[in-house]
């Protein structure tokens, strides 16, 4: 039987391979890409770490505080971030599929061409996050807080949005095609050529959305 360690760092590592990583990413001698693949990085101060391009594939990041880090075009698949708090992150161009963001908090956050596929955001915090052109394709995001959100060629087909809260977010062609969408909550959402086609909006309020 193979038993699998985890790599883990203290807050002295992960300074130092962050400063490598930034010269990395400005090409300069001794730098050194970020491999976090499969990482335990439960419970990090990240606040404000640039982690571009920076390999977290598996990483665990429970409790992990994100808040301001960089994290363009970054690999986090199948990564644990539950209960992360990613406050205002940058998100764009991440691979998220498969990952656990379970009750994490992606409030302002930046997700413009990120890829969110079969992803657990169950109650998950996106309040006011700014979404372009992202895919949530069958991702679970009941109960999350979607309030003010603004989404644009959004995809959301066979996404759970089981009782997640959508009231006054600004929704631009997305797509909900066989979306659940039973009991969200729906005040003062405005739709813009928006698919619905065999979505479930059962229990929910559409009298007066555009």
């Amino acid at each position: 039987m193979n038993i699998v360690t985890m790599k883990s760092f203290t807050q002295a590592d992960l300074t130092e391979i962050l400063a490598k990583h930034e010269k990395w990413l400005r090409d300069e001698a001794g730098g050194q890409q970020a491999d976090f693949k499969g990482a335990n990085l439960e419970g990090a101060n990240l606040i404000g770490a640039n982690l571009e391009k920076a390999d977290l594939t598996g990483a665990v990041l429970k409790g992990a505080n994100l808040t301001v880090a960089n994290l363009k075009v970054a690999i986090l698949t199948e990564a644990n971030l539950e209960n992360a708090d990613l406050t205002s992150a940058n998100l764009e161009g991440t691979f998220l599929d498969n990952a656990i963001l379970e009750r994490a908090n992606l409030s302002n956050t930046t997700l413009t061409y990120t890829s969110l596929q079969n992803a657990d955001l169950s109650e998950a915090i996106l309040r006011n996050a700014i979404i372009h052109c992202s895919n949530f394709n069958n991702a679970d995001l009941s109960g999350a807080d979607l309030t003010r959100a603004r989404m644009n060629k959004t995809i959301l087909s066979g996404a759970n949005l089981q009782k997640a809260d959508l009231s006054y977010a600004w929704l631009y062609n997305p797509n909900f095609t066989n979306a659940n969408l039973k009991d969200a909550n729906l005040k003062g959402t405005y739709f813009k050529n928006a698919i619905l086609r065999g979505a479930n909006l059962e229990g929910i309020n559409l009298r007066g959305k555009n």
